[in-house]
Parts: C-alpha cells; sequence; structure tokens
C-alpha cells in the first residue's frame, strides 16, 4: 500500500493517470531514469528512490540476475473502457518480453 507522508502513494499515481487521459504514467526501474521523477509528487519519488535503493538486493533474493534485465518498468493507465490498470514490463537479455498485469 506504501503509505507516505500521509498518503498513499497509489492514489497520486492514479490521480496522475486520470489526468492524462489514457496516456501510460511510467516508472523506469531498469535501467533507472531520472526524467520521469521530476512528473511526480514528492510522495510518488520518495517510494521510487527508496524501492530503486532495495531493487538489487530484492532481485537476488528472487535468485534473478539484475545484469539479465534489459527493461523492467511498471505502467499505470486509464485504458479506453474507463478502467485503471498497472502493468510491469521486463526485457530480457533473451529480448524476450514479460508482461504481467498487476492490477486491473
Amino acid at each position: 500500500m506504501n503509505y507516505v507522508d500521509a498518503g498513499y502513494v497509489f492514489e497520486d499515481v492514479y490521480e496522475m493517470a486520470r489526468a492524462r487521459r489514457g496516456e501510460k504514467v511510467t516508472i523506469n526501474w531498469i535501467p533507472a531514469t531520472s526524467e520521469e521523477l521530476f512528473g511526480f509528487s514528492p510522495r510518488v519519488r520518495k517510494c521510487v528512490l527508496a524501492y530503486r535503493a532495495g531493487l538489487h538486493r530484492h532481485l537476488e533474493r528472487h535468485r534473478i540476475d539484475s545484469v539479465a534485465l534489459l527493461e523492467f518498468r511498471t505502467e499505470v493507465y486509464v485504458a479506453q473502457n474507463f478502467r485503471m490498470y498497472v502493468r510491469s514490463y521486463v526485457l530480457d537479455d533473451r529480448n524476450k518480453e514479460h508482461i504481467v498485469f498487476v492490477h486491473s
């Protein structure tokens, strides 16, 4: 649920997705980029930076070699059916895409 600074992080991200009307809100984990962070609220930035700091250890615990992941991102958007979707996307070093809907 990520309750940070007296609020839930997902609420800030959902609000951004609603305002973008179908355009995705993207959080890049690998490679970590800072450009998108400037568009997020301080609460979201704080949470993303904390998760990025622990990502390598998290992957190790699950026996995933982080160098095998070329891209890893989370996408949040409102689809044409007006439902909120949260999608995880990974591109591995074999150029295989892995897509999972985290919440729909």
